[in-house]
């Protein structure tokens, strides 16, 4: 699994990047437009990656904050919305625009992003303002322990219930504690 890469810009459209590593193998990674204005050619630069391998396909698409990214990946779980669609959301609306629409149920916002309709903004609430809630009363530490144990196939909303009664402090005992309890 891909998490970053880092290198150097070697070409940028509005919404895909070239990145161009020390090792002088290239990545083509797909950002949004956020992140593409305030990225350069030529500009070394990190970005974290989320990766969607599929039968035809090996797609990366690059982040400047984690923030950004898990909207992403929270987006990608929502029936009926894929990466396209997700990354127009993450283009449209900034993390602060998106966290507001969801607590505040507002439709319009979302559909606003080109491809999202009045069903999928509604689908996108709904699924979402659980998920949003519990995301933001959890540490770091259970947001990577939660990364991970998504990774591995289970399912997010029974992570959130055990991880909530797991006592270990760091990320690695989070994921052993968490993997008993959900055996």
């Amino acid at each position: 699994m891909v998490v970053a890469i880092e290198g150097v810009i070697t070409k940028k459209e509005p919404t895909f990047v070239i990145l161009k590593c020390l090792s002088g193998l290239s990545y083509g990674i797909f950002i949004s437009l956020f992140a593409s204005s305030k990225l350069q050619s030529g500009q070394k630069v990190e970005l974290l990656i989320t990766q969607i391998i599929k039968e035809d396909s090996n797609k990366f698409y690059g982040f400047l904050d984690k923030d950004e990214q898990r909207i992403f990946e929270m987006l990608l779980k929502v029936n009926g919305v894929g990466a396209t669609t997700a990354m127009a959301i993450c283009s449209s609306l900034d993390t602060n625009s998106f966290y507001k629409a969801l607590s505040l149920g507002d439709e319009n916002a979302l559909k606003k992003v080109p491809g999202i309709g009045a069903k999928s903004a509604k689908r996108i609430i709904v699924e979402l303002s659980d998920a949003k809630m519990q995301l933001e009363n959890i540490s770091d530490n259970k947001s990577e322990a939660l990364a991970a144990l998504l990774s591995l196939g289970f399912k997010q909303d029974k992570i959130l219930n055990i991880l909530s009664t797991c006592k270990s402090s760091n990320t690695s005992e989070l994921v052993k504690e968490a993997l008993q309890k959900l055996a």
